[in-house]
């Protein structure tokens, strides 16, 4: 099982991280000095269809907000807000031939700028809403990720139809801050909060109103473009599953090694590397932790120290209690015995 603070499944796409930039960028901030500061390189800036790790991306976001001195970071980020930030998605929505196909094309393709926050289309009689919603298992996100959100659909809503479009309502889970008027500025409506979803309320009509020179073959060839994508990124993670899987059938293996998983997978080296990568993750972590909760799982259930250390590949037993106590800062001997005063969390 893979720690949180080291690896996660949840991303989002260079391609917003762009925009954020740009927006800092205009507040004069030194944009490579700010990424640096929470582990991300610059030059990624080049691959709008790469992925961040949403906890540095949240880190980033917070550091952002200190650095430019806007405690309204995300709305204003989403002002500035280009169909291309959001790569294939953008591309897909400008060729839309209305706002509410547009919308929808959002709702269903919304995982290629980020699988953490996804948007979900609802219409009725007099009314199109669009609710964001996050799986239970995510890490904690600022309000600038679900302002950012919104404020760039209302922006490219107008952008891409001409139109002075307004919500009819906008709703956030989060407490009202002491002043509102810029929530006002930005989408020019009714603002909610201590709300139980983070959501925008149109009219149904505005789903009508054309998009400006759409173009129907494009719109077919990003859509495409789109599928594909999103499958290779499920591939991607369906990778990472099977080498994880591989490490538990193959742990008692002192010898295991990436080359062997690869071979397993019938894959090179450097394509599992690279597909890892993509995925936020590598051979070494996925190795350690896996050993780090078979090991723990092991001295829950009583097994010998020499057991254990055959179970998981150790050449002997002093290398294993040298790796457990490097991973949980315990002897094995000491993290039984806090079990079983119940004073460990597992």
């Amino acid at each position: 099982m893979i720690r949180k603070t080291e690896k996660s499944s949840y991303y989002i796409s260079v391609g917003v991280l762009i925009q954020l930039m740009q927006y800092l960028s205009s507040m004069k901030v030194d944009t490579n000095k700010l990424l640096r500061s929470v582990g991300i390189e610059p030059d990624i800036l080049e691959l709008p269809d790469e992925r961040v790790l949403i906890e540095k991306y949240i880190m980033l976001e917070d550091a952002a907000a200190r650095a430019a001195k806007d405690p309204w970071l995300g709305l204003h980020m989403g002002q500035i807000m280009e169909a291309g930030n959001w790569t294939i998605l953008g591309y897909m929505m400008m060729n839309c031939k209305t706002i509410g196909e547009a919308f929808r094309k959002y709702a269903k393709y919304s995982d290629i700028i980020g699988n953490l926050i996804k948007g979900d289309t609802f219409t009725d009689m007099d009314t199109m809403t669009i609710c964001l919603t996050v799986p239970e298992d995510v890490p904690v996100i600022s309000r600038h990720c679900y302002e950012g959100y919104l404020s760039s659909l209302v922006c490219l809503a107008r952008t891409l139809s001409g139109e002075k479009i307004n919500p009819v309502e906008v709703g956030f889970t989060f407490s009202e801050p002491d002043s509102v008027e810029e929530y006002q500025k930005v989408f020019g409506s009714s603002v909610l909060f201590n709300q139980t979803q983070n959501y925008m309320v149109l009219d149904k009509k505005i789903g009508d109103i054309p998009v400006s020179l759409p173009n129907e073959n494009l719109l077919v060839y990003f859509e495409n473009y789109a599928k594909e994508f999103l499958a290779e990124v499920v591939d991607i993670q369906n990778v990472t599953y099977q080498v994880k899987k591989l490490l538990l059938s193959y742990m008692d293996n002192e010898n295991l090694t990436i080359q062997m998983i690869a071979k397993e997978l019938s894959m090179s080296v450097r394509t599992l590397q690279t597909r890892l990568k993509n995925d936020g993750t590598e051979f070494s972590i996925l190795m350690r932790y896996t050993k780090e909760e078979l090991a723990k799982k092991y001295l829950r259930e009583n097994y010998t120290i020499e057991d254990i250390t055959y179970l998981l590949g150790f050449s002997d037993s002093s290398a294993f209690r040298k790796a457990f106590k490097k991973w949980v800062g315990l002897t094995p001997k000491e993290y039984r015995e806090k079990l079983k005063k119940g004073s460990l969390c597992i």
